[in-house]
């Protein structure tokens, strides 16, 4: 996993490639976190495009889902390459709105039409 931040569009950008686990995740979040600049209002654009498999239970999705990273209101936007990432991601969904989390979390399969949601 690796991450930057877009300080003009106020975005973190994550990235993730092979196989990715619990402890990868975490690792970014901490990473984009402690940035200088990034702010909680930030928007997220996830390019899970090389992802060849998430290696995660549905309770490590929970687990990841239970911290208040980003601010309500706030869109994040994850491109899946799979069924299988799109079930995790939803499942992800669920968890955060069931932890508080008023985000918008939407799954796209191209960068193009995750881009263009978080522009507009």
């Amino acid at each position: 996993c690796d991450c930057e931040l877009d300080l003009e569009r106020r975005w973190v950008r994550a990235r993730a490639w092979g196989v990715v686990t619990l402890a990868d995740a975490m690792e970014n979040r901490k990473k984009f976190m402690s940035l200088p600049g990034f702010e909680p209002d930030f928007w997220q654009l996830y390019d899970g495009r090389e992802v060849t498999r998430l290696a995660m239970t549905a309770s490590e999705v929970g687990q990841l889902a239970m911290d208040r990273v980003f601010a309500p209101a706030t869109r994040r936007a994850f491109v899946t390459p799979s069924r299988e990432a799109d079930e995790l991601m939803r499942l992800f969904q669920m968890y955060r709105s069931v932890n508080a989390g008023k985000e918008q979390i939407k799954l796209f399969r191209t960068m193009e039409e995750a881009e263009a949601w978080l522009s507009g």
